[in-house]
């Protein structure tokens, strides 16, 4: 009979437990400073604010430029509203004026209005009419009214005669008035003080005067013979309004 024969089990003894298994210790990420975490971030809100600046400023030159494209419209519409108002009312026509000049007729009658040609040379009549040595206004105003006589003679009178004294003159005659008013005069001796000879002068009138609507305004030279003609340029006589 076979015999079986159990072996006694070994008992360990231990003093202490044994410790379980560290883990392994994970990777440490190194931490980045924080100019490295925010340098990117400031870089990016710089640029997003200099954007803003560059579309606000974009803005304001625009409205800028859009009120002085209005002011500019207005401008121009107030201006062609006022060129079309004077348009209508006839303003933008030159203002009455008239200047007529000498001709082998100018002093045909003495003592009486020097005559004229409206159409000689520069000679013009605009709103003024021309009749018998007189310009008529048509319209009342300030007037500028002047007048040139170019005089000379080729044998002065002798000394021993009367003084050689001559007037030239401009008048204004209304229709309510038979008596014509005197605007200015110009009265001075002619020839030299050695009698006979050759003698050459002109005598010039001008000044400003309120003349109103069918007055006529003429000229007048007490020596006629004195008067000298030239294609208009030499003697002539005219009036505008200012």
């Amino acid at each position: 009979m076979d015999t079986c024969v159990q072996h006694p089990m070994s008992v360990f003894t231990v003093d202490s437990q044994v410790d379980a298994a560290a883990p392994h210790p994970l990777p440490v990420r190194r931490r980045r400073g924080i100019r490295g975490h925010w340098l990117p971030r400031l870089a990016l809100l710089i640029l997003a604010l200099l954007a803003l600046c560059g579309a606000a400023t974009e803005i304001h030159i625009l409205r800028k430029v859009q009120k002085q494209l209005e002011a500019t419209r207005e401008q121009i519409n107030i201006n062609s509203n006022s060129q079309k108002m004077a348009r209508e009312k006839g303003e933008d026509q030159p203002p009455p004026s008239a200047h007529v000049t000498g001709n082998e007729f100018t002093a045909t009658y003495p003592g009486g209005p020097l005559l004229w040609d409206p159409t000689l040379g520069l000679a013009f009549l605009h709103q003024v009419k021309y009749t018998n040595g007189s310009l008529l206004c048509t319209q009342s105003g300030v007037y500028f009214v002047y007048s040139k006589l170019q005089l000379g003679i080729r044998k002065c009178p002798p000394r021993d005669d009367a003084p050689s004294l001559f007037t030239h003159g401009v008048y204004k005659k209304s229709p309510n008035s038979p008596v014509a008013e005197e605007l200015m005069q110009n009265s001075r001796r002619f020839c030299d003080d050695n009698g006979e000879g050759v003698w050459r002068d002109s005598s010039f009138l001008g000044g400003s005067f309120l003349i109103q609507e069918r007055e006529e305004v003429y000229v007048r030279m007490s020596q006629t013979h004195l008067v000298r003609v030239k294609d208009g340029t030499e003697s002539f006589f005219g009036l505008f309004m200012v």
